[in-house]
């Protein structure tokens, strides 16, 4: 079966095609033993809708036995997917604030029908769509555009999103996460070889910034103001390039 049909599948079928069913945070997941190379899988499902996005599959896990994947798959999906409980609690580091924008972006919006903004197709399949979506909500969390009768859905998105941004904001003077955070951010844009755009690319990640120019340190400062930073936060960003540069004359040298 390819990941096409996979991900076009309905629950009625995941449910017929399981060998096991269970409830993880109320999304219901169904255990299928696919014939071909996805094998042993994990398939996802809320409100009636596939939540393909949080699928795992065994081509993904190659040499690990049933069990071991049925383990790893409820492991992953408890740190994959939220209540609306969870996402309201306080942050616990920056790794836990993204996985909960991921999900909030990715995996909520998947339970109601919608038009993604993203598209590939002709011009005229394009004015179709742009004509379609004009008396639509457009769902700037979701990256999509929802129907009408999904209006309390998006209303309730939003606010759960407001609600994470209000206990990110709750951290605004701790040093702590901010310099784990502009770290891991740093890290993942190769801050030490980036050496013409890395405070830009680095601090996008918290927030629009305007491009001030990035080959030397002079523009750090109208970066920081753009985002308002506190003289907390400002500490923490340098910190975090001293300790970069540490780490990276130590581990890619």
């Amino acid at each position: 079966m390819s990941i096409t049909k996979i991900e076009g599948m309905k629950e009625s079928q995941a449910k017929e095609m399981s060998i096991e069913t269970m409830n993880v945070k109320g999304y219901n997941v169904y255990f299928v033993k696919f014939d071909d190379a996805f094998g042993y899988s994990a398939l996802v499902f809320k409100n009636d809708h596939h939540i393909y996005y949080a699928n795992d599959y065994e081509l993904h896990h190659t040499g690990k036995s049933q069990p071991e994947l049925r383990e790893l798959y409820i492991k992953a999906l408890n740190h994959k997917l939220y209540t609306d409980e969870e996402l309201q609690e306080p942050i616990k580091d920056y790794n836990d604030l993204e996985a909960k924008r991921y999900f909030l972006h990715n995996y909520y919006p998947m339970q109601v029908d919608s038009i993604s903004y993203f598209f590939i197709g002709s011009d005229e399949e394009r004015e179709k769509i742009r004509k379609k979506v004009s008396k639509m909500i457009d769902n700037k969390i979701g990256f999509c555009y929802n129907y009408e009768r999904d209006r309390d859905f998006v209303k309730h998105l939003y606010a759960l999103y407001a609600g994470l941004n209000k206990r990110e904001r709750e951290l605004k003077d701790n040093f702590d996460y901010y310099k784990s955070a502009f770290l891991y951010e740093m890290k993942n844009h190769e801050y030490g070889i980036n050496h013409y755009q890395a405070n830009y690319d680095t601090l996008s990640a918290f927030g629009n910034v305007k491009w001030h120019g990035d080959y030397d340190s002079d523009h750090i400062e109208d970066y920081f103001n753009d985002l308002d930073f506190n003289e907390t936060q400002r500490k923490a960003y340098y910190a975090a390039r001293k300790e970069y540069y540490k780490w990276e004359s130590e581990n890619l040298y």
